[in-house]
């Protein structure tokens, strides 16, 4: 039996001035009609690399050898017109970033419908009754209604403007969907529906599936069979459940160490690090609190002027050498609590206090307050202006605050942010350093100040598997040698039993449940903590189960 997609002996060059750099070497892969392949590894490993070889989405400065055979034909030698029929129709992908792959101006139901007028089926364009019958049934499967066809792509949520790129992937009625990192930076519940979607699609249709991704259990919860790829080669292949139960290689153990499982002892404050950490003291004093939310309110008005509650009566305290991740899904309210408690949005009503004193509404007291409170951004890519060096973002903040020995600061909050020889990088643009660099440097411009709190709103969500493990061990490390105490905010119900003291759930603008990482965790008291551990990739086993009902349990509409 001919496979649908087979890789020979692939091998990948980019030309880069007079020199050739190699990003995939002899790579053989096999996938069948209805079949499930994972190809999982970090940037720069050839994932993505040896994907979009399939269907010829290389640069012009990419050079490819060996065979690729879709349905028994070479990808490589077939000619502009095959190719261009082959794509869509035969073969399709879904790219990573959603926001950016769909066009803003336009309606999302025109872009679906885009791929069937550019090859209709049979040959025969269909008329615009049938288009949008077909958008509509395309949404259905994707589990959106027909109506989300007239909004445009910043209406929609993160996932919901996924199962749009899904359903473009579908639009031609392929035999191979291609998705390349489609659940990064999804919360775990949405993440779970698309896993679903694409599951189902692969159940009901016998479409064959290749998913790309850096997190092995998002891989395992839908795919048959794994590859790891590392430094532009399959180390190790495998059906997914003996890959995850006793990974082979050294990289494919690194990877399923770098996102733990939630109740496993052994990652208890114990992120996956090149630079073991000291035990955990057995007690720590806990003190007042030194950040702390009272009975807080903040609320919108949406443009049909219903109002919004964002934050709904929370209540909520950070102590000094502590660490609180704020838990829920996207839309729960967890940045405009954060916003407000750095007194970048003023509440309805409420106190946010710092040290036992409210926080002051303006003015150099504000300031001053700013300099013990300190934010650390999602995305360093974004954070870090592109043409500043290293010393001047780093700087930036102690000159606003008039601070002298501007460069000795800068050095120490280098080296506090691990950042070593500090005067190494000084000179450096964003462009010329990693993703868990320019991480570094967002955290080291915050700690330029010596602030007593750091904010971090999803710290490592757009980072690597092993660079996260490392930004992780960075913030613990801080905790211990500054007594610093951190709220972060996440999605991410694995960093918080990685490295939280204690957890906050928030569900449409209230704190549903607080308590220590054991408590929530392990035995989860409301619905919608329970449903967020269920969602997770493999599922969990909470001992709770859930004793208050949490009602619709879709994301919400607050911000």
């Amino acid at each position: 039996m001919t496979p649908l997609l087979e890789l020979k002996d692939v091998s990948v060059t980019y030309r880069t001035g007079h020199a050739e750099v190699p990003a995939a070497r002899c790579v053989g892969l096999r996938l069948d009609a209805g079949g499930t392949l994972g190809i999982a590894g970090e940037s720069g490993s050839g994932k993505s690399t040896v994907a979009m070889s399939v269907l010829r989405l290389l640069p012009r400065t990419a050079r490819v050898t060996g065979e690729i055979l879709l349905d028994g034909e070479d990808v490589r030698t077939m000619r502009w017109g095959r190719l261009r029929a082959v794509r869509w129709a035969e073969a399709s992908v879904v790219f990573q970033g959603a926001m950016h792959a769909l066009n803003p101006v336009r309606r999302v139901g025109d872009q679906i419908a885009e791929p069937i007028r550019l090859h209709p089926p049979g040959g025969a364009q269909p008329t615009e009754a049938q288009l949008q019958a077909r958008v509509a049934e395309l949404l259905d499967q994707v589990g959106l209604p027909a109506g989300r066809a007239s909004a445009y792509p910043h209406e929609l949520s993160g996932g919901q403007k996924q199962r749009v790129m899904i359903a473009m992937a579908l639009a031609c009625e392929p035999r191979l969907i291609i998705a390349d990192e489609p659940t990064t930076a999804l919360d775990v519940v949405v993440q779970a529906q698309v896993l679903s979607v694409l599951s189902k699609l692969v159940a009901e249709r016998g479409i064959g599936l290749i998913m790309i991704s850096h997190d092995l259990s998002v891989l395992a919860s839908t795919c048959e069979r794994i590859a790891v790829m590392y430094d532009g080669e399959v180390v190790e292949e495998r059906p997914s459940a003996d890959l995850m139960a006793a990974p082979r290689h050294e990289h494919s153990r690194a990877l399923a160490a770098a996102f733990p499982t939630v109740g496993d002892p052994v990652s208890r404050f114990a992120p996956a690090t090149a630079t073991p950490l000291p035990p955990e003291p057995d007690n720590r004093a806990a003190g007042p609190p030194l950040l702390a939310a009272e009975n807080l309110h903040v609320s919108f008005r949406d443009r049909t002027g219903t109002r919004i509650h964002a934050v709904n009566g929370v209540d909520l305290a950070v102590h000094r050498d502590e660490i609180v991740a704020l838990v829920g899904q996207s839309g729960s309210g967890k940045t405009t609590l954060a916003r407000t408690l750095l007194g970048l949005q003023r509440p309805d009503s409420g106190t946010v206090r710092y040290a036992g004193e409210p926080v002051p509404s303006g003015g150099s007291a504000l300031r001053a307050y700013r300099r013990q409170v300190q934010l650390v951004l999602q995305d360093p890519a974004s954070a870090l202006n592109p043409a500043h060096t290293v010393y001047e973002a780093v700087a930036e903040g102690p000159r606003i605050h008039g601070l002298p020995h501007e460069r000795t600061i800068v050095l120490d909050a280098l080296e506090a942010a691990e950042l070593r020889p500090p005067g190494t990088y000084l000179d450096r643009l964003p462009h010329e350093l990693s993703g868990g660099q320019r991480q570094r440097v967002v955290i080291a411009g915050a700690l330029a100040l010596q602030p007593a709190v750091l904010v971090a709103d999803e710290p490592v969500a757009s980072l690597d598997a092993s660079v996260r493990g490392e930004i992780l061990a960075l913030l613990l490390r801080l905790r211990r040698r500054l007594g610093l105490a951190a709220l972060v905010i996440t999605h991410d119900l694995g960093l918080a039993w990685n490295i939280a003291d204690r957890v906050a759930v928030m569900y449409h603008g209230e704190l549903v449940e607080t308590g220590t990482v054991e408590q929530i965790l392990l035995d989860p008291r409301h619905e919608y903590t329970a449903s967020l551990l269920a969602a997770l990739p493999g599922g969990t086993a909470p001992r709770g189960g859930g004793h208050s009902a949490a009602g619709d349990l879709r994301p919400g509409v607050n911000t």
